[in-house]
């Protein structure tokens, strides 16, 4: 704290003033006294002067030095009370910044949604976070209506590689309905995909990559497969019955079937009958029209139309069925969605292609009933 200096010339003309006025204090006088005889004055020191006070104002120069004394001593003793409280959250340090919260994702009592509780792990590399966060997914919080989505099943191993995550879970994995698995791997992947170096999660289930209901490898996983709405919930998923054209037993016409597929509603419907169809019939009484291998580069829809792009796997045709049946089972799959009327198809983006030499990507096509096989 700064300390005033007192002008010395006004101390003096007060002084000087009160000895003219001959105006004492008595008991003023009396300390005087006292300090004269070589008394000790509280705080073990000796006054060596006693000058005259001012008439009615019963201060002295003593006491203005023990206000002083005191302004100082209250100073001292805030600032060691500030002090000290600051210790108690970390006086003279400052916040650790790299303490991470993330969001843990429970499953609620109805396996209907996921539900997430923040968490602060201890660890900080990236593996230690995630096996922090695995341990997690597979406890039993406080609050009994979060669900943890690892159980009954366990964890075998894991292993981060390349932004790569590969969890190893136990048989009982395999023991799920169909609606909870997928809640449960929107639970774990997006808690974990959250952990800086997870770009993807991948699910193996005793050493055996994880399969979908109809056989086909899950893969790569990542947080945007799955959808949040406003409550910072996952959204439920729905139940859509699809019609699907798939071939004859010799590839030469369409055979309508429906197919009911439990799905997020983060991806359109457009973009899920083309998986549907790539991923092939669930029964052998139709067959597959279309290379399994072709990816969808994307699939949007304006003004009726819609518009698929794949990459040039598409162009090579691995089955027994006729350029017309493998284009329409497309074609005819899309259009049976409502407000679809026409389909275009093209090759990383380009229409000048053709499909075996015959289908013109060009053509923007409209459904043909004419390829579907009569089922009297």
């Amino acid at each position: 704290m700064r300390e005033v200096q007192k002008n010395p010339e006004i101390g003096s003309n007060r002084k000087t003033e009160e000895r003219k006025s001959g105006v004492y204090s008595a008991d003023r006088e009396k300390f005087c006294d006292s300090v004269r005889n070589g008394d000790s004055v509280r705080g073990g020191g000796f006054v060596k002067s006693c000058g005259p006070v001012r008439s009615g104002s019963g201060k002295s120069d003593s006491g203005e030095m023990a206000r002083r004394f005191g302004r100082r001593l209250s100073a001292l003793v805030l600032a060691v009370i500030l002090c000290v409280s600051a210790a108690l959250t970390g006086c003279g340090q400052s916040r650790d910044e790299d303490a991470v919260s993330y969001l843990v994702y429970y499953l609620n009592k109805d396996a209907t949604t996921i539900m997430p509780l923040e968490y602060t792990p201890q660890a900080k590399s990236a593996g230690n976070v995630v096996a922090e966060l695995l341990e997690q997914l597979a406890t039993q919080t406080e609050r009994v209506d979060h669900i943890p989505p690892i159980s009954p099943f366990h964890v075998i191993s894991h292993r981060l590689s390349d932004g790569l995550l590969t969890i190893d879970f136990s048989s009982e994995y395999r023991e799920m309905d169909m609606v909870k698995e997928i809640l449960v791997r929107g639970a774990i992947v997006n808690t974990l995909c959250q952990v800086n170096g997870v770009k993807n999660v991948t699910f193996l289930v005793e050493g055996e990559p994880l399969a979908d209901a109809d056989g086909n490898p899950v893969g790569n996983m990542t947080e945007d497969m799955f959808i949040y709405n406003v409550g910072r919930e996952i959204n439920t998923y729905e139940k859509v019955r699809l019609h699907l054209y798939f071939a004859n037993e010799e590839g030469t016409a369409l055979v309508d079937t429906y197919r009911t597929v439990v799905y997020n509603s983060n991806i359109s419907m457009e973009k899920l009958v083309v998986e549907e169809l790539l991923k092939g019939p669930n029964t052998a009484l139709v067959y597959p029209t279309l290379n399994p291998q072709a990816k969808i580069l994307s699939v949007t829809s304006k003004d009726g139309v819609c518009y698929v792009s794949f990459d040039s796997a598409f162009l090579t045709e691995p089955y027994n069925v006729t350029p017309e049946v493998a284009i329409y089972s497309l074609v005819n799959s899309l259009t049976a969605l409502s407000g679809i009327n026409k389909v275009q198809i093209s090759i990383d983006g380009d229409t000048t292609q053709s499909f075996l030499e015959t289908m013109n990507f060009q053509t923007v096509y409209e459904r043909n009933l004419s390829l579907v096989e009569s089922t009297e």
